[in-house]
């Protein structure tokens, strides 16, 4: 069976595919792929139907040796340089990785998170019906490192995709639209505007549970405690500091503090790429996204 040696695993490399759902009761959360358009692209560069695993490289660089093969790989998400064994291959497009062949995922000048995706996807025992890491909770495949075995899976093939898809440099500003409530009500009038005027900056204490912002306080009108309620992906959720974070895909299933709006699902997964310092700015509406 085909597989790749790890000879270089990079900060972090993950094996992800579409998620976890329905089990948000028993306190499991969605987890996968947190860029999940890059993911989408790079599974139709390769032919691969929904649902099959990947690898999410961050930063990198990555170095990974094919024994078997030949199969067809793509790398989608950040503007990475892909080299196979000196020579470079196309990012956003797919390319055929031979047996004996290394392949260098390098790190990306902007943006965060790579995904390498190759036909059948990355084979991995099923937890609660996914192949997802969930490092946060010792939940999946562990963090790859230097010397282990990934395998290449026999998932069920489509169509492969012809077309390129379009990576460039990550954006420095990201305007993430969203939805007011549950609990706006909870803050001021001056808060509720504090949270879409403020020039927000990613922190460096970032991560795949959320992303957490520099900024004001949001001034509360209601500060009693709330009683834990169940969050999703993309919840702006404000702390006793008064400065909101947004969940990511290893988010807890229910939290303890008002979470004051929910961002868009897309305009959530482009806080994939975000380093710290970029800007982040907010416009919420009353109604639904869609």
């Amino acid at each position: 069976m085909t597989h790749f040696v790890v000879q270089m695993a990079g900060p972090r490399t993950l094996v992800e595919d579409a998620g976890r759902r329905g089990w948000a009761d028993l306190g499991i959360s969605g987890c996968g792929a947190w860029d999940r358009r890059a993911y989408r692209e790079g599974a139709r560069l390769v032919g691969n139907a929904a649902g099959l695993g990947c690898l999410e490289v961050l930063l990198g660089p990555v170095r990974l040796t094919c024994i078997g093969g030949p199969v067809l790989m793509a790398a989608t998400g950040a503007d990475v340089e892909i080299d196979l064994d000196g020579s470079p291959r196309p990012n956003g497009r797919g390319f055929l990785v031979a047996d004996g062949q290394t392949l260098t995922v390098g790190a990306p000048e902007t943006g965060l998170r790579s995904y390498l995706s190759v036909t059948g996807g990355i084979s991995a025992t099923p937890t609660f019906a996914s192949v997802s890491a969930d490092p946060t909770r010792g939940m999946g495949p562990a963090p790859l490192k230097t010397g282990d075995v990934v395998t290449v899976g026999d998932g069920p093939a489509g169509v492969i995709a012809t077309k390129p898809v379009n990576v460039g440099p990550a954006p420095q500003e990201l305007i993430l639209h969203g939805v007011w409530g549950p609990r706006d009500d909870w803050f001021t009038d001056a808060g509720r505007r504090a949270l879409e005027e403020a020039t927000w900056r990613v922190r460096e204490a970032s991560d795949r549970v959320g992303t957490r912002l520099e900024g004001p306080s949001l001034e509360r009108a209601v500060t009693g405690e709330l009683t834990s309620e169940p969050v999703v992906r993309g919840a702006i959720q404000v702390p006793t500091s008064g400065v909101p974070l947004v969940f990511g895909p290893d988010h807890p299933t229910t939290g303890g503090y008002p979470v004051i709006g929910v961002v868009d699902p897309d305009d959530a997964d482009r806080l994939a790429q975000a380093r710290a310092g970029v800007v982040v700015r907010f416009r919420m509406s009353s109604q639904p996204w869609r």
